[in-house]
């Protein structure tokens, strides 16, 4: 609520309060009355000088005056949802003017309420920032481009995205390409979608006078409006009519003397004008462009160096093979190390690559410092890793414990800033009876272990490793035929009434048998699933059969009870997840109240209006939803008394702590909240009476676990609803 003192404003003392602050603001202001319809009341006139736009478009109009072809619909209607709900909010948003000019616009919600609470006003705060827009996609593709160079991509490749990029971001439709020349201003290449067509140009029309004699002006923009009324018609008369082109922008490329190296060109399918804004972008694109072939020359340069990183001046790992190699070849055996500091990637956003070199030539430092390192091999191995071999095996390892606070403890220095790291380590063996190759992709395999882990970890290579890398990979390979051949099944795991002990409902849990590989546990389908997109057919493939169920029991005149079917967080977002469900419901001619989906906490954190508006349009439907492991992830109490879930499920690690009388009290105060918010609250995972007796005290209504069913198949189901009844 906006208080400004201990009266409560009328609407006509608020919109005149309103009017007087949008008019000593420096930012544009529109007034938003939600008692007519949420049309626009007043705009000031920095509103109206931003948007071009007259208070006579805007006065009874709506925000969807400023939307044109490439507004961004979905963030609109957040726009709009916070309105109308009254909720804070800031985004921002691609918007046009009158002129059809697009503009990056910062827009701010602030609803402004009387002292009972009522809704007044929206005050719509906007400001154009299409400038910091447009340099944060430069920054963005400026780093892309390092890292597909670093990489390995082909050069061609990094430019012709860099032409894609503008394409995509810049904000009028436009084609792109990229001319590079020689010493003597001859062309060398083009790159963009356009390169065909432009190469079919005469070279010096193509490169617009960057001639001798033009050489003190092209070093500026070469701005032409109008290409039919250009000198330059006739010549481009084929592209003309064949990319509708209208407009030319064109930007000299320099190197870091001064000299050309390119040009880098917009053409455009409408009269385009720059604005200083876009001349900004001119002058920020093409320096990326020089960077590209200066970072593209270095690493040329880099490879041709037979033996040495040169960015960390350490050894590269050619040169550590050979010497490791060597050993072998001798007879020595000894341990490979590949180490990398786990916040790498944070100190090369942070500092740039230059950072990460340091910091991994200041790593390869103190490991050769240790005692017990003073003869290894040490290398730059990737981009973000070292390589280190060492002779002593780890039984005779011994660091004293100062030398490993050295590396772990004190931190690194990049431009006089302290840096504290973790470092994640894959180590494997080397011996005559074990290759180079071997030993290395070994450590690689016990790196990507420690990778997952959390803090300083060292992972030492294990068969089990590659053991659970080919059971993915295997289960990966068969995903699809168990699709196909409809080998996901649910087993339904009873709720129970904590008060009657009667069974409330059940859950689905998906399973899988596969014909080829036989029983494949959740843990491991469940994550391929994701990770390949496909999660969304398990669910949809469990939905079918529980539907299934609830037809066949609903033909034979037996009692329905409601199954909640779990829903992965992609599934749950994405467009089609109401329709499609409500189709498959409808198809099978069950009631929707028999259905819940089960949505894991994090769902609500990643849109909290675009998860509250699907909720909304479930229960529309008469489905019902819960919030599944509520307590595990980063919940926020705000955000469930946004969100209309009908249920909350007490994940099983609380209900195993139950005896502490810390997770005991959490516990109580989930419960008391479910209560508040006329939620059922379910807890998970019960093994024991005591547990039981625990959670019916507590208040808890329904109850899930060991201690009353296992998950069972619904052939079992069946058999335990017939005697489940039979017994009342």
């Amino acid at each position: 609520m906006n208080e400004f003192d201990n009266r409560s404003l009328s609407d006509e003392e608020m919109y005149f309060w309103l009017c007087q602050m949008a008019r000593q603001l420096d930012s544009a202001v529109a007034i938003i009355n939600p008692k007519k319809g949420y049309i626009i009341d007043y705009v000031n006139h920095i509103f109206m000088r931003m948007t071009e736009f007259s208070e006579n478009d805007m006065i009874g109009s709506t925000l969807s005056l400023l939307h044109g072809p490439n507004t961004d619909m979905l963030n609109e209607d957040a726009i709009q949802e916070s309105i109308e709900n009254g909720l804070t909010f800031k985004t921002s948003s691609f918007h046009y003017r009158k002129d059809g000019s697009a503009f990056w616009n910062e827009v701010s919600n602030l609803p402004m309420r009387n002292q009972q609470g009522e809704l007044q006003y929206s005050v719509i705060v906007m400001r154009d920032v299409t400038d910091s827009m447009n340099v944060e996609s430069l920054i963005e593709l400026e780093r892309d481009v390092y890292f597909s160079l670093e990489n390995g991509d082909a050069f061609e490749n990094v430019l012709r995205n860099i032409c894609n990029t503008v394409e995509t971001t810049f904000g009028k439709k436009c084609h792109c390409s990229i001319v590079l020349v020689d010493d003597n201003d001859r062309m060398i290449n083009i790159y963009g979608e356009m390169w065909k067509d432009l190469k079919k140009l005469d070279e010096n029309v193509l490169l617009m006078g960057i001639g001798a004699e033009h050489k003190n002006s092209v070093k500026k923009p070469l701005i032409i409006k109008d290409l039919v009324k250009s000198e330059y018609s006739e010549a481009y008369r084929m592209l003309i009519e064949k990319h509708h082109l209208v407009s030319l922008w064109s930007q000299p490329i320099l190197n870091t003397e001064g000299k050309i190296i390119g040009l880098f060109t917009m053409y455009f399918e409408q009269q385009a004008e720059p604005q200083a804004t876009d001349f900004k972008f001119l002058n920020r694109i093409a320096p990326i462009v020089t960077l590209a072939v200066k970072y593209f020359d270095q690493k040329n340069a880099i490879r041709r160096l037979a033996y040495q990183d040169v960015a960390s001046g350490l050894n590269n790992f050619e040169r550590f093979k050979i010497i490791l190699n060597g050993l072998i070849t001798d007879g020595c055996d000894g341990h490979l190390y590949i180490i990398e500091p786990g916040e790498y990637q944070n100190i090369i956003d942070l500092y740039g690559r230059r950072g990460g070199d340091e910091v991994l030539r200041q790593l390869a430092n103190r490991i050769q410092s240790l005692s017990t390192f003073e003869d290894s091999i040490i290398a730059r191995y990737t981009h973000s890793s070292i390589i280190a071999a060492t002779r002593l095996s780890l039984r005779e390892m011994n660091i004293p414990q100062n030398e490993v606070d050295e590396i772990l403890s004190e931190p690194y220095h990049i431009d006089g800033k302290e840096v504290l790291l973790t470092l994640k380590i894959g180590t494997s063996s080397f011996s005559s009876e074990i290759t180079f190759t071997e030993a290395v992709r070994q450590a690689d395999t016990a790196l990507s272990s420690a990778l997952k882990a959390t803090g300083t970890v060292i992972k030492k290579f294990e068969q089990s490793l590659i053991e659970s890398i080919e059971q993915e990979m295997n289960v990966l390979a068969y995903f699809s035929r168990g699709l196909k051949n409809s080998e996901f099944f649910p087993m339904l795991q009873p709720k129970v009434n904590l008060k009657t002990g009667q069974i409330e409902s059940f859950e689905a849990l998906a399973r899988w048998v596969s014909a080829d590989i036989g029983f494949v546990s959740p843990a491991l389908f469940i994550p391929v699933a994701e990770n390949t997109g496909n999660i969304y057919k398990v669910d949809r493939e469990i939905f079918k059969k529980v539907l299934q169920w609830q037809k066949e029991r609903q033909q034979a005149g037996l009692k329905l009870y409601q199954v909640s079917v779990n829903i992965s967080p992609s599934h749950f977002y994405s467009a089609a997840f109401v329709e499609n469900s409500v189709t498959l419901i409808e198809m099978y001619g069950v009631d929707p109240k028999y259905i819940k989906f089960e949505i894991t906490e994090s769902v609500e954190l990643d849109n909290v209006l675009r998860a509250k508006k699907i909720i909304n349009e479930l229960q529309r439907f008469g489905i019902a939803t819960s919030i599944d492991d509520f307590g595990v992830g980063y919940s926020s109490l705000s955000y469930l008394q946004e969100l209309p879930f009908e249920e909350i499920k007490i994940d099983k690690s609380f209900v195993d702590n139950l005896s502490d009388p810390r997770m005991n009290a959490v516990i109580k105060t989930i419960i008391q909240l479910s209560n508040n918010l006329n939620m059922i609250s379910v807890a998970e995972g019960i093994e024991t009476e005591e547990q039981h007796l625990e959670l019916k005290r507590l208040g808890c209504q329904i109850g899930q676990g060991y201690y009353y069913y296992k998950p069972m198949p619904i052939e079992q189901i069946n058999v335990l609803l017939d005697n489940h009844l039979s017994m009342k």
